[in-house]
């Protein structure tokens, strides 16, 4: 009697293994997928649930249940996302990027507009008081006003002064204050300047830094 036990035994578990396989491949295949192991199927079908699921999508595109669990935007398609201009810009002329700090981030966009050759100097730098000490330079004193989004934004109005861009000696630049991102604006025309940088120099709403409800 011991010895059909043990023979039994064996034979349910490797039934039960079979049915196990089974059943994951049909639901994987329902899935649109291929049969490839119950683990997998369920690690795969979980997964994408969860991206499916959550209530927000970061800056990076990746899923979350909360805005404080994504990431600080960074890097070339952290600046995309901050400053919705750069694509325009780039889309309009030819933009090269350069990363000289530590952590600090600059791509500088060059192109024909309005008639007049105009630079958007994007940047993220790592310590914002660099960013607010570069512009101080320009020599005048910053416009501090409330956004909508509860930030105070500091703009420096246009200014002349020598600049690496020939003819364009206009520059006027604004950021956030206490958050890294700025835009600057270069041109041969102080008001060209300005109005360049209304038009390329968005930063996103500090509530919508990190990503949007879906």
């Amino acid at each position: 009697m011991q010895k059909r036990r043990d023979r039994v035994t064996p034979a349910l578990f490797v039934i039960t293994v079979l049915l196990a396989l089974a059943v994951a491949g049909i639901i994987h295949l329902a899935h649109g997928g291929e049969v490839i192991g119950p683990f997998a199927v369920a690690d795969q079908v979980s997964s994408t649930t969860k991206r499916a699921n959550t209530p927000y999508v970061c800056w990076d595109g990746n899923g979350s249940g909360s805005l404080t669990r994504c990431p600080d935007p960074r890097g070339e398609d952290g600046m995309r996302w901050v400053l919705p201009g750069y694509d325009e810009a780039a889309r309009r002329g030819e933009c090269a990027r350069d990363d000289t700090g530590a952590g600090d981030q600059f791509v500088e966009c060059s192109m024909s507009w309005r008639g007049s050759r105009v630079y958007l100097h994007y940047a993220y730098w790592s310590e914002w008081q660099t960013g607010q000490k570069k512009y101080a330079a320009i020599g005048s004193t910053p416009s501090v006003a409330q956004r909508p989004d509860g930030g105070m934004s500091l703009s420096w109005r246009p200014r002349r002064l020598p600049t690496p861009h020939g003819e364009a000696t206009w520059v006027t630049a604004e950021m956030v204050e206490g958050h890294g991102w700025s835009v600057a604006a270069y041109a041969g025309d102080g008001e060209v300047a300005r109005e360049a940088l209304e038009e390329f120099g968005e930063i996103r709403d500090l509530r919508e830094w990190r990503g949007l409800p879906r």
